[in-house]
């Protein structure tokens, strides 16, 4: 994997090549202790003639989005889709023979001068496909719930949460993963205060009971899920019918299949959560990673 990052100017909307593991990053830089700032992350699929940028648009409506909730100034889409480009060619050219990746790409709100002002700050990156990564493919996750401390669709009434928002401030994301990791768990699945669950601190929660797939309504306090929506588009040609509903942590454990979805992943099947053993469903889990691969 090629060490490039691209650092990118929003406000001249250009761009730069330089080292990933050189300097970059001012310290003043509202990001950096602050999160005050956005990203996506995206996987690229070379299994085909051309690569592949999978739920490339939906990710960057919700980059314009994320912008949007923060008051930053809107993406420039022929930027970024320019500065994408040249991840992919940087990385398939430092490895002609790599079959998926992902491209992280971020802006911050910049650094803040004497007046008060900011400039905006962005950059991008390749991300690996790390071994991590294809075990929990193949063999799932376990989890455990976390009272995420407030109940749900409180959204509506506190925008200022910024809860349908993916900012780079990840501490609480980070915290949860920790918890599970020295608690035996794979991963945590964030509740609300009322027992309403939400999703994973990186991921969306699918379900299947019978015909149905079943996912939290982003509206009770989740992000939308990209990957999520791409499963729900093919659902009809899998016999499966599709519902956004609301979901009790019995719900998770009595399904006939659960799975935490998102860029890098793909699809894994949740196989335990608090201990109880949750059926898997393999070929379904096979399907779903095959459709998100295709983008």
């Amino acid at each position: 994997m090629t060490d490039t990052l691209i650092l990118v100017d929003p406000t001249a909307s250009t761009y730069e090549l330089t080292e990933l593991t050189a300097a970059q990053l001012p310290v003043t830089d509202l990001s950096a202790h602050r999160g005050d700032g956005i990203f996506e992350t995206v996987l690229v699929s070379l299994h085909g003639d051309e690569p592949t940028i999978v739920s490339r648009d939906r990710h960057f409506r919700r980059f314009c989005d994320s912008a949007s909730a923060l008051d930053l100034p809107e993406p420039d889409p022929q930027l970024w889709d320019r500065v994408i480009a040249e991840v992919i060619a940087e990385v398939t050219a430092a490895d002609p023979s790599i079959t998926e990746f992902g491209i992280r790409y971020a802006m911050s709100r910049g650094s803040q001068n004497d007046d008060g002002e900011t400039r905006p700050r962005g950059w991008a990156f390749p991300v690996p496909v790390d071994e991590h990564i294809l075990t929990i493919r193949t063999r799932g996750i376990t989890a455990v719930s976390l009272d995420r401390g407030y109940d749900a669709y409180i959204g509506s009434k506190a925008p200022w949460l910024l809860l349908g928002a993916k900012t780079l401030s990840y501490a609480v994301n980070q915290a949860a993963g920790r918890y599970a990791g020295a608690h035996d768990a794979d991963e945590a699945l964030f509740v609300s205060h009322d027992g309403i669950v939400l999703e994973g601190p990186t991921s969306n929660l699918i379900i299947r009971r019978g015909d149905r797939l079943l996912t939290p309504d982003p509206d009770a306090g989740l992000l939308s899920g990209t990957t999520q929506r791409l499963i729900f588009d093919h659902a009809d040609e899998l016999g499966l019918r599709t519902e956004y509903a609301d979901l009790s942590l019995e719900d998770v454990k009595t399904a006939d299949g659960a799975w935490y979805v998102s860029s890098m992943r793909t699809a894994v099947a949740l196989r335990e959560l608090d201990g109880n053993a949750i059926a898997v469903d393999e070929v379904l889990t096979e399907r779903f990673q095959t459709i998100i691969r295709a983008g």
